[in-house]
């Protein structure tokens, strides 16, 4: 079952000629000298080609790259700053898991449902033909989110639709343990996505000096092996960061996915983990953990919904 919360010369031919032993020492002093004279000039001549090739080429090389390269910056800079939740630049070194939890533990937060459902009563089963009766009861499940975009009004936290589904009331616990209330403001069943908002008027200043919102990352170019970071709100008892690597990209994990497909990975994801975080090493988010797959017989297959495959979604959530 699945708890619901991817490289001759050849030789020269030809006679030596013998020259008479009278005649042969002044002449080949003269060739000596004549060849030596030649291979010097013939030298100079090479090195200083040679030499204006190579500073000819070396500054075409390092005017090409240069405007390469500021053209490149100009592009990532043009590409960030917009609603469409575009990727943030590549970082040069790689962060260690301390520093990928100071990072990610700002910008998740632990959601709380509370909802209304229909359960058999006790007193009912012993109703007319046995059938039993039903009754209201209020029931509280927990789960995870993240803070992806914030605005003047509001802080916008995606997470998954079963987290926050038939939800009555919703409520959305912070860094700083502190919790307020949450309004739905979209949902796609079958992604499994939602997005939840917060209004920025009731935070207080402690609240808001320590939460941050998460730098996106680029999911389509996860690669096995790749090391990543789960952090979510595993069995309600709070925050927890787990460390694994990425098992398989492009993953089916059932029939009811349709053509959706999921990061598999071996980073420890539990329920209440749902709709969480998964970053990778440069602590950047890749991924919204799903589910888990929960049997004697099976370890460390956990699942994440590629960030890439739903940045649009999340967008028109936000906006409308």
């Amino acid at each position: 079952m699945y708890y619901q919360d991817y490289e001759n010369r050849e030789p020269e031919s030809g006679a030596y000629l013998t020259p008479d032993r009278t005649q042969r020492q002044k002449p080949k002093r003269r060739s000596i000298l004549r060849g030596g004279i030649a291979f010097v000039l013939a030298g100079a001549v090479f090195g200083g080609a040679a030499g204006g090739a190579f500073y000819g080429v070396n500054t075409l090389l390092t005017t090409a790259c240069a405007a390469e390269a500021e053209e490149t910056v100009e592009n990532e800079e043009a590409s960030v700053n917009s609603l469409s939740l575009s990727y943030t630049a590549e970082t040069e070194e790689s962060l260690d898991v301390t520093d990928i939890a100071a990072m990610g533990l700002p910008c998740v937060v632990s959601v709380t449902n509370i909802s209304v459902q229909e359960v058999a009563s006790y007193f009912g089963q012993f109703g007319h033909n046995g059938r039993g009766q039903t009754q209201t009861q209020e029931t509280t499940s927990c789960g995870s989110g993240v803070i992806i975009y914030a605005s003047d009004a509001g802080l916008y936290i995606v997470t998954n639709y079963h987290v926050v589904e038939e939800a009555t009331t919703l409520s959305v616990t912070f860094v700083d343990d502190a919790t307020y209330e949450a309004q739905l403001c979209g949902y796609d069943e079958d992604l499994d996505i939602a997005v939840i908002a917060v209004t920025i008027a009731q935070l207080s200043e402690e609240t808001l000096s320590q939460i941050s919102v998460a730098e996106i990352g680029n999911s389509d170019t996860l690669v096995v092996g790749e090391q990543v970071v789960a952090i979510g709100n595993a069995l309600g008892y709070g925050q927890s960061v787990t460390v694994g690597y990425v098992s398989a990209v492009d993953r089916t994990i059932s029939s009811d996915s349709g053509s959706a497909t999921y990061i598999q990975t071996d980073a420890a994801i539990n329920p209440g983990n749902s709709g969480g975080a998964l970053f990778n090493m440069d602590g950047e988010l890749v991924g919204i953990n799903t589910a888990k797959v929960s049997s004697t017989d099976v370890e460390g297959m956990g699942y994440a919904i590629p960030i890439s495959s739903i940045l649009d979604v999340i967008a028109s959530f936000i906006t409308y």
